[in-house]
């Protein structure tokens, strides 16, 4: 049986954000044994929504909460009133003022560390018989990290992971560990929640064990085509900011097979001209 819930951490965010409306000076929330259904229900819900999301950010969870908000018929207004389904937080993230976005960060934060004590628990109780008798367990095969390599673990909620922030390419599945370069590492470690430092991982060495030296080296080479290509881009326009009206007309003709009216500005010309490249590129 599961000791934390989610309906005792959304208990517990609740209270957290009780008590952080106490220090605005609204002491309208009731303790969460007191508090309406509905109230309950969306705190549940967003916890819900972050757990099935362990990355989404205050800004999604905010979106999250105000989506059900409007399905279920609330509408803006300056003061909240449950019973007409009124509330002053029902307008987009960026237009919430600070103290009210600070809630999401605290909802989310509790959110996370609750997950977190979850997880330990069960680990705690599962390395514990039914008997309570301490089960051993086999320690796991560690690996030579080299100097600059540092191994992180997936520990996240969900099944698996893929890094679309830091452009590693690199996926994860549940429970995996990956041995990366140092200031690789150190970007997934900013994220506790989702990763977690590893000195050992099972089996043989990790270059021999996945494709992460792979996945790397084929990123980074596709990073470095697009910055090639950027940079030719570049070089383009700036030759174009350079060019009169005679060698536009030719550097038309020749790279997009267009004419230019020349008795338009030069100016105008070479707008007309870095359209073209950033709708066509150059070859």
């Amino acid at each position: 049986m599961k000791i934390i819930t989610p309906l005792l951490i959304a208990a517990i965010a609740h209270e957290a954000n009780r008590a952080y409306c106490q220090s605005l000076g609204d002491v309208s929330q009731p303790v969460w044994a007191e508090a309406p259904e509905w109230q309950q229900q969306s705190a549940l819900a967003g916890v819900e929504m972050h757990l099935a999301n362990p990355e989404a950010t205050p800004e999604q969870s905010h979106a999250s909460w105000l989506a059900q908000k409007v399905a279920e018929g609330w509408v803006y207004g300056e003061v909240k009133d449950p019973e007409n389904k009124v509330h002053p937080c029902c307008v987009p993230y960026e237009e919430l003022p600070a103290e009210q976005k600070a809630k999401d960060y605290i909802f989310r934060g509790v959110v996370h560390a609750m997950a977190a004590l979850a997880e330990q628990v069960e680990v705690e109780h599962a390395k514990t018989g039914e008997g309570g008798t301490a089960v051993v367990e086999p320690a796991p095969a560690t690996v030579d990290v080299a100097v600059g390599e540092k191994a992180v673990t997936f520990i996240g909620r969900r099944e698996s992971f893929t890094d679309r922030l830091y452009g590693t390419g690199l996926t994860f599945s549940k429970g995996q560990t990956r041995v990366l370069p140092v200031e690789i590492a150190e970007k997934f470690l900013r994220h506790p929640d989702v990763f977690s430092p590893s000195a050992a991982v099972a089996g043989v060495r990790q270059a021999d064990a996945d494709d992460t030296e792979t996945t790397l080296a084929e990123h980074a080479k596709r990073q470095d085509e697009q910055n090639a290509q950027i940079n030719q881009l570049q070089d383009a326009r700036d030759q174009v900011n350079q060019m009169t009206k005679d060698a536009l007309e030719q550097y038309a003709r020749t790279q997009f097979k267009q004419e230019l009216d020349k008795r338009q500005k030069v100016g105008d010309l070479r707008n007309q001209v870095l359209a073209w490249i950033d709708q066509f590129g150059i070859a």
